[in-house]
Order: structure tokens, then C-alpha cells, then sequence
């Protein structure tokens, strides 16, 4: 990892401890799984026969799940939420709504938007009180609004439809009933340069990212560039492609980013060396959490989903792994690890069941997204571990991430690092994995690993033993 310039104060602290500390590994907990009530198993914690369709799961930092359903029992759409393994169904639109995608923060707030009903515009469910109402549909004038995001002080951004004007990326304070404009399309403000705004993300500071095109014209061949942009209309460039920069690495960007409270974007992008691969950037300093080409490359195919980052600067994504596996990934520009991979077998309300479809369809749907601690939610395709013929549906689970150690150089797990676990690391030394499942059998394709492991990287080795004389001497 190659840092041009110093990270603010909180993310490299955090940074710093998660690189010693390793990835994380993770216990999977099922929440919901949607199926036809015909089939064996049936569903849990959703009514047989309703389903979503390439949902993104979301997730806070109390591990809440929302996600909305677009097949139901009747001519209507549905927000569910739950936690911790139960939830429920606790909205349900007007005869022929149409739901987006859903917004979850911290305090438990759901917010998505609603049209085809007789107010369209944002609507929100809070579960301290079980209540469901309109949020807004501001700013005057618009007709449309996509890809609603609340902060964690209940603010909202969101792109706007203007009619056939245009778009533009907003921000509403339901304190103050006011929204504001932080960037148009040029239809809508004939003093902007963009010609197109991209699918947006919202964070805590009342900052909007995304994918912008310059005009005129709207077309692949326009200049491209990722922005923050703030609630007074200034931005920030993080990255631009080689359309308005020749020099640029970027053929190419995906259409939506993640922002972090600290101001860095994840993103995926072509190369214009070939390949594709996922970044972090604040503009300065650019993080390559992974790429598909390059020594050492884990990945064969970067998926076109969005990446989701959090303020640790752990950002998650999905990928082919070199053997053709889908699989969810987190890193951090220093390491990279899966979360779940095609075929894993993990824990469901039906005991046992593998990530795997009965032919050759995708397993995952959507994007994954991760919070605050590392945890990571995701949806995936169900079969029996020894049938893939038989349909178990798809599954909502949140992977929670173990608590790192207090002390990095712990070995031995008593709370501390001295010597006891510097004799652990140097009997061990030298230890390799036991090597990785083959194709098609459970495993996550990290095979067993050695005492001493402290970077959880399956081997003890000479950056073990920098972690815990790092460390040495911590009581916890």
C-alpha cells in the first residue's frame, strides 16, 4: 500500500489497527430467505412467494437489516426489517407502488422512494415506534427521485428528476423542511458542465459522491469524473478518466461510488492497461484495494455491483476469484480477504445450506455493504450442501466480523502479548496452510491455518513476528 499523502487523524488510526490486527474473520447469521412456498423449506421470516429481485442488503452499525420486496402477494411493493435473526414485513406501498431500494441509519430509520401512488416521493419507517409516513418529495418541481440515502442525523440525499429537464443531486433537512442542491445537469442549470449525474452516495457530513459527465452530449465518449460535492455546490475531484485526462490511469469508472464520512469514494474502474479494479480515493491518496491484474492479483473478474466503504477504510465488493468462483471480498489496500465464496456451506434456518444455484446462474444478488465494525450484508442463492437441485431460495445474512484482540501480538488468547505467545510464534515459525478446498467443496479457499497466525493470513511467518514485537508488552 502506497500512501502519497497522510489520511485524516481517525481513519489512519483505524487503519493502523486493522492492518496489524488482519482481516477479520466472520459468523454468519441468517436473517431472512425468500422462496416459493411450494418448495422444500418453504421461506423464513418472509411470506412463501414474495421476493426481491438484485437487492442491495442494508446494514447499520447495530447490525439492522432493510431490504424492499417487489413480488408480493398482490399489486403492491414491501419494505422489510429485522435484526439478529427475526423481522418482519412492516410496510406495504399503495395499489400499484413501486418501491426503490432502501436506506437504513443508525438510529433505525428506513427511507426509500414511492411513486405510481397518489403522493409520490420519499417515504420512511422508524422502528423505535413501528410508524410509517411520507418523508418529502422536495425540491418544487421534481418528478422523480432515486436512490434516497439517509445520514445518521436523519438527512437525506438523493438525485432528482426535474420532468425532462434534467436531474440534479439534493440533500433535504426534515428539521428545517428544506433541501439543497449540491450539483444540476445542465438542462436543469445552464451554468453547469455536467451533462449526466450518476447514481449518488450520501454520508454524515451532508457530502454527495458520484460519477458526473461532462457535456454536450451525454455520450461514452464525454469526459468523466468522480466529485464530492457539498451542500453549498463546491466539490472535490477524487479521480477523473482518460477522456478528461489524458494522463489518467481510468478508462473508464462504474456508475456508482460509496462515500465514507471521512471524504474517501470507493470505486471500480477500467484500466487503461488492461483490466479492471477497485479503489479508494480522497482525491489524493488512492488506496487499490484490488485489481484483476499485476503480481499477486487474487481476482479474475470485477463485478459490476457497487463497492461499499466504511470510515475504517474497509471496503467490500464482488469478484471472481482466479478459479471462476463468485465470492465477496473486503480489503483495505494493504489486505485482502473473502468474506463468502460460491459453494461455501453456512448456517441457515434449515441447517446446513451451500451458496449455490441448480445451474449456472450468479449466487449473490446485488451489492454487499458494510458498516461501521466490519460486518458485511449480503443476499445469496440457497441449495441443500449435498443437492443443488433443490431450491432453498435466497438468503439475507449478515457475516459479523470478530472482535480483533486488544492486544495484536495476543497468540495464546489470554488478553496480553508476552512471552508466551512470542514462543508460540517461534514454534510455529515456518508453519504453511493446509492447502484450500478444491472446487466445488466447502471452504472459503484460505485452507487451515498455524498458531502464531496473527495477520490471519494462514501461515506464521516474519510479519507475525513484527506484530508481536510491535505489541510486546501490551496488557489489553
Amino acid at each position: 500500500m502506497t500512501l502519497n499523502t497522510l489520511l485524516p487523524i481517525g481513519a489512519l488510526a483505524a487503519l493502523a489497527a486493522q492492518s496489524l490486527a488482519g482481516a477479520p474473520g466472520y459468523t454468519f447469521q441468517i436473517q431472512a430467505r425468500t422462496n416459493f412456498a411450494s418448495n422444500p423449506g418453504g421461506s423464513f421470516n418472509v411470506p412463501g412467494n414474495w421476493f426481491f429481485s438484485g437487492e442491495d442488503i442494508q446494514l447499520n452499525d447495530a447490525r439492522q437489516v432493510s431490504f424492499h420486496l417487489s413480488v408480493t402477494s398482490g399489486d403492491f411493493q414491501s419494505v422489510w426489517f429485522g435484526a439478529n435473526g427475526t423481522g418482519s414485513v412492516v410496510y406495504n406501498s399503495g395499489t400499484g407502488g413501486f418501491l426503490s431500494q432502501t436506506s437504513l441509519n443508525n438510529v433505525g430509520r428506513v427511507i426509500w422512494a414511492e411513486t405510481f401512488v397518489a403522493v409520490p416521493g420519499i417515504y420512511r419507517y422508524d422502528s423505535g415506534d413501528n410508524s410509517s409516513a411520507f418523508f418529502t418529495n422536495k425540491p418544487l418541481g421534481s418528478t422523480g427521485w432515486s436512490t434516497p440515502r439517509i445520514n445518521n442525523s436523519g438527512l437525506a440525499g438523493y438525485r432528482v428528476q426535474f420532468g425532462f429537464s434534467g436531474q440534479a443531486f439534493v440533500s433535504f433537512d426534515p428539521v428545517t423542511n428544506t433541501t439543497a442542491i449540491h450539483a444540476a445537469e445542465t438542462g436543469v442549470d445552464p451554468l453547469s458542465p455536467y451533462s449526466f449525474l450518476f447514481t449518488p452516495s450520501f454520508n454524515n457530513a451532508r457530502q454527495i459522491a458520484g460519477k458526473v459527465r461532462y457535456g454536450p452530449g451525454t455520450g461514452n465518449e464525454r469526459p468523466d469524473e468522480i466529485r464530492i460535492f457539498n451542500a453549498d455546490g463546491s466539490s472535490i475531484l477524487i479521480a477523473r478518466d482518460r477522456d478528461a485526462d489524458p494522463a489518467s490511469p481510468y478508462t473508464a469508472f462504474d456508475n456508482s461510488v460509496s462515500l465514507n464520512n471521512f471524504g474517501f469514494v470507493a470505486f471500480c474502474a477500467n484500466l487503461f492497461g488492461g483490466g479492471r479494479a477497485v479503489f479508494a480515493s480522497d482525491g489524493t491518496t488512492t488506496l487499490t484495494i484490488a485489481s484483476t491484474v499485476g503480481t499477486g492479483a487474487q481476482i479474475s473478474d470485477l463485478e459490476f455491483f457497487a463497492p461499499s466503504i466504511n470510515d475504517n477504510l474497509q471496503v467490500v465488493f464482488r469478484a471472481k476469484d482466479l478459479s471462476g468462483l463468485r465470492a465477496i471480498w473486503v480489503g483495505d489496500g494493504s489486505d485482502l480477504r473473502r468474506v463468502v465464496t460460491e459453494h461455501d456451506i453456512l448456517p441457515s434456518d434449515l441447517g446446513d445450506a451451500r451458496v449455490d444455484q441448480n445451474d449456472a446462474s450468479p449466487v449473490f444478488g446485488g451489492a454487499p455493504s458494510i458498516n461501521q465494525n466490519g460486518d458485511v450484508a449480503f443476499n445469496a442463492a440457497l441449495t441443500p450442501p449435498d443437492n443443488n437441485q433443490i431450491e432453498w431460495g435466497t438468503g439475507v445474512f449478515v457475516a459479523i466480523a470478530d472482535v480483533p484482540p486488544a492486544c495484536p501480538g495476543d497468540a495464546d488468547g489470554d488478553g496480553d502479548s508476552d512471552s508466551t505467545d512470542l514462543n508460540i510464534i517461534l514454534t510455529a515459525f515456518g508453519c504453511t496452510p493446509v492447502p484450500p478446498a478444491a472446487s466445488g467443496e466447502a471452504g472459503n479457499g484460505d485452507g487451515d491455518g498455524c498458531p502464531g497466525d496473527l495477520d490471519a493470513d494462514g501461515d506464521t511467518d516474519s510479519t507475525d513476528l513484527n506484530i508481536l514485537l510491535t505489541d510486546f508488552g501490551c496488557s489489553g
